[in-house]
């Protein structure tokens, strides 16, 4: 991987701003962990490493160049959108569907990444609960408050603490991926709702 990912993606010229990945392993950095160059010296570079969001100073020759252009759909390699790792991409990463050339595209986030996302499953007990509640006829939905027919107008899917595999309740498929996206996390919804109240056009009195 070494010698390939040289001859295609490295550069010998490491300037200010230029992305990097980390030749060895450091403390708790990764081989191939990508940064971002914050200052260069002649034989020293500061780099700022986007997974772990920390800012080390090393020897020049413990970093490479990595033209980020050439990495993601359509090449080899990949980088993870959480750990910041460069990885192969048919490889460490789950295929996720087949796009309208028949090229198969991959998760955004590596196969160990998915993991501690996906974090527990829910568990069948729970499943079994929530099937005695499923919506049939008509649904509205406990986040976004939207009446819909299941099935028809919207579909429903069984959410559930990811930490634990207890069930929670039913919710349409599109609060489900909110959440998703913004990983279960309520300090997370919580900046999102104080950066839209701050740009909000509709200030109350």
């Amino acid at each position: 991987m070494r010698s390939m990912l040289r001859s295609k993606l490295y550069s010998t010229m490491i300037k200010l701003n230029d992305f990097v990945v980390l030749k060895t392993p450091i403390n708790d950095l990764a081989t191939n962990s990508v940064g971002i160059v914050r200052q260069v010296n002649e034989s020293s570079v500061i780099v700022f490493f986007i997974g772990k969001r920390v800012e080390l100073k090393l020897s020049i020759n413990e970093v490479e160049f990595l033209d980020v252009a050439k990495t993601g759909k359509s090449f080899e390699y990949k980088i993870c959108n959480i750990c910041h790792i460069l990885k192969k991409d048919l490889e460490d990463f789950d295929i996720n569907q087949t796009d309208a050339q028949g090229r198969k595209t991959t998760r955004p986030s590596c196969k160990s990444c998915r993991i501690e996302i996906d974090g527990m499953p829910l568990n069948n007990e729970a499943k079994k609960q929530l099937d005695t509640s499923k919506p049939s006829h008509f649904f509205i939905c406990p986040i976004c408050e939207k009446g819909s027919i299941p099935g028809i107008t919207a579909n429903f899917v069984k959410d559930h603490d990811h930490l634990t595999g207890k069930a929670r309740e039913w919710i349409c498929d599109s609060c489900n991926t909110g959440l998703g996206r913004f990983k279960d996390d309520i300090n997370l919804l919580k900046r999102a709702i104080a950066y839209l109240e701050k740009h909000s056009t509709h200030k109350n009195n």
